[in-house]
């Protein structure tokens, strides 16, 4: 990816932004550190499958469709799967 500035300096700050914040990524990757994320929900236009990831204080949850896949957020590994919905009432609402 190319980006294009018109000052020197500008091109100057990014290169160091961009090596401050793959510093701190890197550490971070390195320390094991849990991350926390935003809720993201992606609606395929062309399944009109949706597609929901969020952080609970243990645990990151990929919701793909109605299923749902659990994964630890310090270690980072897959901690099982839960198909039905209707099991977890209350927890979050997904978009039509």
């Amino acid at each position: 990816m190319s980006v294009f500035v018109q000052s020197r300096f500008r091109r100057w700050f990014l290169k160091c932004k961009d090596a401050v914040f793959n510093g701190i990524g890197r550490t971070m990757n390195l320390a094991h550190s849990p991350a926390i994320m935003r809720p993201f929900e992606y609606v395929d236009p062309d399944t009109d499958e949706t597609v929901y990831l969020y952080t609970d204080k243990r645990l990151s949850v990929l919701c793909v469709g109605d299923r749902r896949y659990y994964f630890d957020r310090i270690t980072g590994k897959f901690d099982g799967v839960l198909s039905s919905m209707v099991d977890v009432a209350g927890r979050i609402e997904l978009a039509d």
